[in-house]
């Protein structure tokens, strides 16, 4: 557990110090033991991976003031990161997590190497630059979030049905997702996360297509050829604003490191090992 000002934050910290830092930001209802095999796979290759629960997912400590904004789980990533790692780190963030993950490389991008992200859920661009980014994929994740958070972890179905193309690559990783909904307070605690899912817009930067425009770490992009969460038009749009080169995983979904890790992990290497352009 690493104390941040807005509550503790649970990690798995594995592989040497002195090994490049990975910072792992998991989506929506993942956390760090969601990635142990993205994990197991880094540390072989001799990095320092710092996998962390999101709160209010995973073991993390649940915040009773609900600070779950884009900017204040940013604020937890900053904090994770100084305890950590005392260089720049890259940053591999799925799904929901990429919202923090792009509002810390905007904030303190001194912090972050690298952003990689992973079926990015940052809404929808405005190809314009000057306004805000409606979050399109909400009518597609809400539903079946509603059912999985609200009600109790035995409804963890329809949440993987309606993000994974491959459903059947999901059974094993069930009860991993499982395990910490049935900690107490986590249905409470899940009720006073989910405005911020429903937020089309929180005031955070990250939520503007003109202020990515500034993103100064060099992002790299990994999607989903069949993603119904976000789909890949959206990942094709980040990519062409970003000018950020983009790796599409055929016939996979919104989860790729569950769904395809054979295509998925050497996907991650590249992105991480790639220099900049």
């Amino acid at each position: 557990m690493i104390d941040t000002p807005l509550g503790q934050v649970a990690v798995d910290e594995q592989g040497p110090q002195s090994g490049r830092t990975v910072l792992i930001v998991p989506g929506t209802a993942g956390w760090s033991g969601f990635w142990r095999n993205v994990t197991a796979h880094l540390v072989a290759r001799g990095y320092h991976v710092v996998a962390l629960d999101l709160p209010p997912f995973g073991y993390s400590k649940h915040d009773a003031r609900a600070r779950y904004d884009r900017r204040s789980q940013a604020a937890r990533l900053r904090a994770v990161l100084a305890a950590t790692s005392p260089m720049p780190a890259i940053v591999v963030a799925h799904s929901f997590g990429a919202g923090p993950a792009t509002e810390l490389a905007l904030d303190d991008p001194k912090r972050v190497a690298r952003l990689v992200l992973i079926d990015g859920a940052l809404g929808e661009l405005d190809p314009t630059g000057s306004g805000g980014n409606a979050l399109v994929w909400l009518p597609f994740i809400a539903q079946p979030l509603v059912a999985a958070t609200l009600t109790n972890p035995h409804a963890i179905g329809p949440l993987s049905r309606s993000m994974l193309a491959r459903e059947e690559a999901a059974a094993e990783w069930r009860e991993a997702l499982r395990a910490p909904m049935r900690r107490p307070g986590t249905t409470a605690a899940y009720a006073a996360w989910l405005p911020s899912l429903l937020a089309a817009d929180d005031g955070a930067p990250s939520r503007r297509t003109k202020a990515l425009l500034g993103l100064k770490p060099a992002v790299r992009l990994i999607w989903g050829d069949s993603d119904n969460v976000t789909p890949i038009l959206q990942g094709l749009a980040l990519a062409r604003l970003l000018r950020a080169p983009i790796t599409r995983l055929p016939g996979v979904g919104h989860v790729p490191h569950i769904e395809d890790p054979t295509h998925f992990l050497p996907a991650l290497d590249a992105a991480l090992e790639e220099p900049a352009q």
